[in-house]
């Protein structure tokens, strides 16, 4: 027989960030490797630049992103690697994720503050 009410899952939305933080470091790391790597120190661009960026509305909206959902994503890898190698954290789903909310919460703070 299957359960009519089966119980809710908080996984679904902690998936979500994780491939949103997937998504971002696969194809935004490159960049800002390329970026921050090369054509910085070798003075292809300049610092201006980039602070100018950074306190613009966009600027903000993309180091949210790269500093965000990454760390979801970590954090979630980390959670599940645990259980995976038979460490069982208790109350791991809270430790894990709340960290990662409260690392999010600071960033926004951070960033707004710019």
């Amino acid at each position: 027989m299957v359960d009519q009410n089966p119980k809710r899952s908080q996984e679904p939305p902690v998936w979500l960030l994780f491939s949103a933080g997937s998504a971002i470091s696969a194809l935004a790391f490159p960049a800002l490797i390329l970026i921050l790597g090369i054509l910085l120190p070798f003075d292809i661009i300049s610092a201006n630049g980039i602070i100018a960026f950074s306190h613009h509305w966009l600027g903000k909206l993309v180091i949210l992103a790269l500093a965000i959902f990454p760390m979801w994503m970590g954090l979630h890898r980390v959670h599940h690697g645990m259980h995976d190698v038979k460490l069982h954290v208790p109350n791991g789903g809270l430790i894990f994720y709340g960290l990662a909310a409260i690392y999010s919460i600071a960033v926004v703070a951070l960033v707004i503050a710019i």
